[in-house]
């Protein structure tokens, strides 16, 4: 009995050791200056190669070099003097008058409205906007407004919100189709027309590109039922340098009924003399808008 006693004591003095001893000799055990570990995924490097490969699509190439070419032809429309006639309608007013344009592209538009726009005989209101900031001088009631350009302060001048862009695109008389590189761009076609289509979440555009000229006949902002809620026409195409000048433009917000049209009576380009300055008394009232 001592001796089965004095046994099983060794063996639970001992049972360890000969664990670890068993563990040692295993054929699979790694020692842990050779274990293999994972490498770090590079993601970095795959949205790079992910991104070129979306920007380096063929069809995409194929659309981005008919939207340089509209860009090009649009951008000899540049320097231009424009004196025209102006019709408004929107829920607040529904008058036409006078327009004078000064267009830089991509960066300045002057514009003074006068005549039966007003309902008298002096300037209705004169403004200069660029990218940033815009003056608008108000001699109706005599004051002078400025601020940063927002499509909310284009649409309490003009009337008719929009962006800075489309702005643009109608006081010039030409189109320059916007897109970035995070745009997803497609194509349609009909029987005159290459439709391109801009899609990146919320926004989506459609530019009709007539297919012999190469220039833009509509364009149009259409909202998750595919309705226009804007839309830019141009007409009456005259040409100008390498591009085409529209003499009548419209602007249209179909849910609302609101629109903007311009028919362009004179017009001369490549004008480098051209003052963008709004000129004011020293006494008007002054009001400066921080958004």
């Amino acid at each position: 009995m001592k001796n089965f006693i004095c046994f099983h004591l060794l063996i639970f003095i001992f049972m360890p050791l000969l664990y670890a001893a068993a563990q040692t000799d295993d054929s699979t055990y790694i020692p842990s200056d050779t274990l293999i570990t994972e490498q770090p995924i590079d993601t970095l490097s795959i949205k790079d190669s992910l991104k070129k490969a979306f920007l380096n699509d063929p069809a995409r190439l194929k659309i981005v070099e008919l939207i340089n070419t509209v860009n090009d032809k649009s951008a000899s429309i540049d320097l231009l003097h424009s004196e025209n006639v102006i019709k408004i309608k929107a829920s607040s007013i529904d008058q036409a008058g006078d327009i004078e344009i000064k267009v830089k592209r991509n960066d300045d538009i002057w514009f003074r409205i006068s005549g039966s726009f007003a309902m008298i005989s002096k300037d209705a209101f004169i403004a200069h906007f660029n990218r940033k900031k815009f003056i608008y001088f108000d001699n109706l009631n005599d004051k002078v407004i400025e601020g940063p350009t927002t499509s909310d302060n284009i649409g309490y001048i003009l009337r008719i919100k929009c962006t800075f862009d489309d702005m643009m695109n109608v006081m010039s008389g030409a189109c320059r189709i916007v897109y970035t590189d995070s745009d997803t761009l497609k194509t349609e076609t009909d029987k005159l027309n290459t439709i391109i289509i801009i899609k990146n979440g919320k926004k989506f555009v459609k530019y009709w590109v007539e297919n012999n000229s190469q220039t833009v006949t509509k364009y149009a902002y259409l909202n998750a039922k595919f309705r226009e809620t804007l839309s830019v026409s141009y007409s009456n195409f005259v040409k100008a340098g390498s591009g085409n000048y529209a003499r009548k433009i419209e602007i249209y917000k179909p849910l609302s009924g609101e629109f903007l049209r311009v028919f362009n009576e004179t017009y001369t380009l490549n004008n480098p003399s051209l003052d963008f300055k709004v000129t004011y008394p020293d006494d008007t009232r002054k009001v400066f808008w921080s958004k």
